[in-house]
């Protein structure tokens, strides 16, 4: 079935697709597209609306934009005037801008750092953050190694936040409910060494948040091994920086190494943006780089 097709600055409000699966007997797509049409009239030059200027706006029922707004309102994405009964953009639809510019200028801020501590570790360089359901990590920008035997991983990558330097790293400091919901769940075996036991995950947790860095070794893929330091701001971590290689080029020196630039680089992205990365440990022992063994 093909409905009317409505229109808001160029966005399309109404087609949908013969076999989309209805939700409460309407379509899903046109119920998203429709939403998402709504949300876009709120612009800068006109920030508040009314239910019937909105469907004037968007060739739509009123009754429709009226149910449409509820959903928002309940979810926090629009707020109403309780005197005028007027619509604004909640603080819901504020912070999903906020996390998008934040993730723009982060990946703008952090490609030239990321790329130096490539070249200079001779290992992959990757920016992983969390997913939006902050159930995973995602990869937002990498910097392959020029070595043939490398660690090659795409931007947007989803893996889960048990398992790897860079996912335990974000991991560590997310906030304390966020972090215990992952750790309640299920964590899957990716590799040998992935951590699928939930007291030895929290030990090597409380190890990442006291040292400053994360380690792996073999815990997301066969014989490949990294580092990660993340990057916060306030109560939030906002992303880690991470370097990971080939066991066949590991040893002590070389983590120890790759942590100072590590973090070093990380301080760099932190400091333009007016963040922070967590104190380094100085007590960069032996036992404290072991990798493997819960690191």
């Amino acid at each position: 079935m093909t409905t009317a097709v409505a229109r808001a600055g160029g966005t399309r409000v109404g087609r949908t697709s013969p076999d989309t699966v209805p939700e409460d007997g309407r379509p899903v797509v046109q119920v998203l597209e429709r939403a998402f049409a709504v949300l876009g009239v709120f612009v800068e030059a006109r920030p508040e609306w009314g239910t019937s200027e909105i469907a004037r706006s968007l060739d739509l029922p009123v009754p429709t934009v009226h149910r449409i707004l509820m959903d928002l309102r309940t979810l926090g994405y629009v707020t109403q005037d309780r005197r005028t009964k007027r619509f604004r953009l909640g603080s819901a639809a504020v912070l999903l801008g906020s996390r998008a510019r934040v993730v723009a200028d982060l990946r703008a801020v952090a490609l030239e750092p990321v790329r130096l501590l490539s070249r200079e570790l001779g290992e992959t360089a990757l920016l992983t953050g969390v997913s939006t359901d902050r159930t995973a990590s995602i990869c937002l920008e990498r910097v392959e190694s020029v070595q043939p035997l490398r660690l090659s991983v795409e931007p947007g990558r989803l893996l889960p936040l048990h398992a790897g330097a860079s996912q335990k790293a974000l991991l560590a400091f997310m906030p304390e409910e966020e972090a215990e919901r992952v750790i309640s769940g299920r964590l899957d075996r990716l590799c040998q060494s992935t951590l699928v036991d939930k007291s030895t995950l929290r030990v090597d947790l409380e190890r990442i948040r006291r040292r400053g860095f994360a380690t792996s070794l073999e815990e997301t893929n066969a014989g490949v091994w990294g580092v990660a330091v993340p990057i916060l701001t306030g109560a939030e971590v906002v992303c880690a920086v991470g370097i990971a290689g080939p066991s066949v080029r590991l040893d002590r020196e070389i983590v120890r190494h790759s942590v100072r630039r590590t973090h070093a680089a990380a301080f760099e992205i932190a400091r333009t943006l007016a963040y922070r990365v967590p104190q380094l440990s100085i007590e960069l022992g032996e036992h404290e780089l072991s990798m493997g063994g819960g690191s």
